[in-house]
């Protein structure tokens, strides 16, 4: 009976295949770029053969869509914990800003290599557009709750194009990097580079101690990334 116990409690904490597949192609995706990365490669890093990689996805676009439907859903506790935040809690909406750019960086290959993506996973479209368009609503609903409280303060004229350049800057930063400075390689110092990017649209216009608690989170290193 303790033979038996014992197996059944190995095959509870060991990550199943379908698991250390989707582990192992985020790795390799963030490391390499999906256009970079072959079926058997994925294999490898697993130790499966690729007729056991295919029976749980037949393609490279079925293992961008589920790694995209992590992200979402890693990005809806995100948003989740943002909305819970009760008051003048100027922290805690500057550590949402923190994490998201967390997540970015945990899934920074769909932000990087974003056109190329594209070409891959055409179905990849729909979901990165309902995604974008949550978020968005997501932060002005946290931009409603900071204006009751007095943390921050925009015209209405400038509402608009604030929250539209603050989605374009925290989701395309990477790309900027790859494009213009011929960065590839993201490490944390890029994460922080884009986080003060943010942090530089909504300084201006954000209470003394709202602007105090940003700096407090911009000072804090990605290392740990």
């Amino acid at each position: 009976m303790s033979d038996n116990k014992g197996k059944r409690m190995g095959s509870v904490t060991k990550p199943d295949t379908r698991e250390r597949i989707l582990v192992s192609t985020l790795s390799l995706f963030n490391q390499k770029g999906p256009e970079s990365v072959t079926t058997a490669e994925i294999a490898k890093a697993v130790h499966i053969n690729q007729g056991n990689l295919y029976y749980h996805f037949r393609t490279k676009e079925s293992l961008v869509l589920a790694l995209f439907g992590r992200f979402e859903a890693d990005a809806l506790t995100v948003v989740t914990e943002a909305d819970a935040v009760q008051g003048a809690d100027s922290k805690a909406y500057a550590g949402f800003l923190r994490k998201w750019f967390s997540l970015v960086w945990t899934y920074r290959f769909l932000f990087r290599d974003i056109p190329g993506l594209l070409a891959t996973a055409p179905a990849l479209r729909e979901p990165i557009l309902a995604v974008s368009a949550g978020m968005r609503l997501s932060v002005d609903i946290i931009f409603q709750r900071m204006e009751s409280s007095g943390l921050i303060s925009v015209a209405a004229d400038d509402r608009k194009p604030l929250l539209t350049n603050m989605w374009i800057v925290s989701t395309y930063w990477a790309v900027y990097l790859g494009l213009q400075e011929g960065v590839h390689d993201l490490g944390p110092q890029h994460v922080h580079w884009g986080l003060s990017q943010v942090a530089s649209l909504l300084r201006p216009y954000l209470s003394p101690q709202a602007r105090a608690d940003l700096e407090d989170v911009l000072s804090e290193p990605f290392s740990g990334l």
